[in-house]
C-alpha cells in the first residue's frame, strides 16, 4: 500500500477543527488572575490564650519562639510549657488553635506592614535606633576622615570588611596552627645566596652532643647553649637561643638540684651541721653541740680549717653514708612532690635495684652452696624416656629383689616367644 504524500501536507477545515489552533489564536494566552485567599483571624485566638495561661505568658512566649525558629526541639519546647499547658484541657485546646492558625497563614496573603493593632503592648518588639543619616552627618564623616594622615586612610581603606564572624578560627584550631613546625624561609640562589644554612645538619648536632649522664659533669652554660641551638632549629627558631638564655637555663637547672637534694637530706638525714634548714637533731648530738658552740664562742675549741665544723659536726659528717637509691625511694615514699613531674625517673627509682641488693643476693647463693650456673633452667626431659632413667621403674611396697624377679620373668617370656 503506497502513501500519497500531498494527502499529509493537505489542509482542509477537518484538519483545523481538531488540529493546532491558528498562528493569530497561538500568540494569545489566557491569563489567569492571581488567587487571593484571605488570612485567619488571630485575635480571638491570641487573646483567648493569653488570657487562659496568664502569667506563663511570657514564658510561653518565648519558648514558641525559639521553638518555630529551630533552637528548641520537641522534648525541650515540651518540657518548658507542659506544665501548664497541659494541667488544663482547655489551655491545650487553645494552643493548638493558635499553633495551626500561625501554620496555617503561611500559606495566604502576606500579612500587612507593622504589628497588628490588637497585639498588646509588651509583646510588640523594641524599636531599634536607625544610624543618623544625611548630608550633615556624611559631611562631619568626610570631614573627620580627611583629616587623618595619608598613611592611616591607606591603611583604613585595605582593611577588608569580614562578612561571616563565623570563619575566626578557635582556640583549637588555633593551638594546632601553633605547633606546626615550618621550616624558616630560604633566601633564592638568585637572590644571591645569602642564606645556605643546612637545617638537617644542624638539627643532627643536637644528638651528636653527650649527656651530663654519659660524661658525669653537670651541664654548664656553654654546654646547654650547644644542644639549645639544634633543638631552635628543629623547632623552626633560627634565632631563638641566645647565651643569655643558655645562662638562665644553667641557673634553673642548679637551683633544681638543690632544691631536690635539700628535700632528700631533710627527710632521710639527721644531725647536720649547725643552720641546716628543716634538719632533725638527737638529743645528746643537739646538747654536744650547744657546749661545742659555747667553747668556740670562749675561744677554747677552734673549727676545722678545711670544712669550717666543729669537732662534733666533723665526727658526724665522716660516719654519715652517701645519699643512695634507699634515700630517694623513701623520700619519694615519704612525699611524692619532689619528682611529681618526671615520672619516668620516680618509676626507675621505685622500681630498681638497691645498690649492695644484687651483690647481697649472689653471696647468700654462695654461702647456701648453690653455684651461679646451676640457677641455669635445664630443658625438660622427656617423661617417655624410660630406659634412661631407672627411678621410673620403682613401684610402692617393690624393692630390689622384686625388680630382678620381674626381670627374670621378663626374660622367660621373651624366649618362649622366641
Amino acid at each position: 500500500m503506497q502513501i500519497d504524500p500531498a494527502a499529509l501536507s493537505r489542509s482542509d477545515s477537518a484538519s483545523n477543527n481538531k488540529g493546532a489552533a491558528p498562528n493569530g489564536a497561538a500568540s494569545i494566552k489566557t491569563s489567569r488572575a492571581l488567587i487571593s485567599v484571605p488570612r485567619l483571624d488571630l485575635e480571638h485566638a491570641y487573646t483567648d490564650l493569653k488570657a487562659a495561661i496568664g502569667d506563663k505568658w511570657s514564658e510561653y512566649k518565648e519558648a514558641t519562639a525559639l521553638f518555630l525558629l529551630g533552637h528548641y526541639n520537641q522534648n525541650e519546647y515540651t518540657s518548658r510549657v507542659d506544665y501548664f499547658l497541659c494541667a488544663d484541657p482547655k489551655n491545650e485546646h487553645l494552643h493548638n488553635n493558635f499553633v495551626c492558625a500561625l501554620i496555617g497563614n503561611l500559606t495566604r496573603d502576606l500579612p500587612d506592614h507593622g504589628v497588628a493593632n490588637w497585639v498588646s503592648a509588651n509583646d510588640k518588639p523594641s524599636a531599634i535606633s536607625k544610624p543618623v543619616s544625611g548630608d550633615a552627618a556624611e559631611q562631619r564623616l568626610k570631614t573627620e576622615v580627611m583629616q587623618l594622615p595619608p598613611r592611616d586612610r591607606r591603611r583604613i581603606k585595605a582593611i577588608t570588611e569580614r562578612d561571616n564572624y563565623e570563619t575566626l578560627p578557635t582556640e583549637l584550631e588555633e593551638s594546632h596552627l601553633v605547633k606546626q613546625i615550618k621550616l624558616p624561609s630560604q633566601v633564592p640562589a638568585s637572590a644571591g645566596g645569602l642564606n645556605k644554612t643546612n637545617w638537617e645538619l644542624e638539627i643532627r648536632k643536637r644528638y651528636a652532643q653527650p649527656l651530663a649522664a654519659e660524661t658525669g659533669e653537670f651541664p654548664d652554660a656553654e654546654s646547654i647553649y650547644s644542644r639549645m641551638v639544634p633543638i631552635c632549629y628543629e623547632e623552626s627558631l633560627p634565632s631563638g637561643a641566645g647565651l643569655p638564655c643558655a645562662e638562665f637555663m644553667a641557673i634553673a637547672t642548679e637551683t633544681f638540684v638543690k632544691e631536690v637534694l635539700s628535700a632528700v637530706f631533710s627527710r632521710t638525714r639527721s644531725n647536720g651541721p649547725s643552720g641546716t634548714i628543716n634538719n632533725m637533731m638527737m638529743r645528746k648530738y643537739r646538747q654536744q653541740l650547744e657546749i661545742e658552740e659555747l667553747a668556740y664562742t670562749r675561744g677554747e675549741i677552734a673549727k676545722d680549717a678545711a670544712t669550717g665544723l666543729l669537732p662534733v659536726e666533723a665526727r658526724e659528717a665522716s660516719v654519715r653514708r652517701p645519699l643512695g637509691v634507699r634515700d630517694l625511694r623513701l623520700t619519694l615514699e615519704l612525699g611524692g612532690g619532689v619528682l611529681g613531674h618526671m615520672p619516668l625517673i620516680v618509676d626507675q627509682i621505685m622500681g630498681g635495684y638497691f645498690e649492695d641488693e644484687l651483690e647481697t643476693e649472689k653471696q647468700d647463693r654462695l654461702e647456701d652452696g648453690v653455684e651461679p650456673h646451676e640457677d641455669i633452667k635445664q630443658p625438660a626431659e622427656d617423661e617417655m624416656d624410660l630406659d634412661e632413667d631407672e627411678s621410673l621403674l620403682d613401684w610402692e611396697g617393690g624393692g630390689v629383689g622384686d625388680r630382678e624377679q620381674l626381670s627374670s620373668l621378663l626374660d622367660e617370656c621373651l624366649s618362649m616367644a622366641a
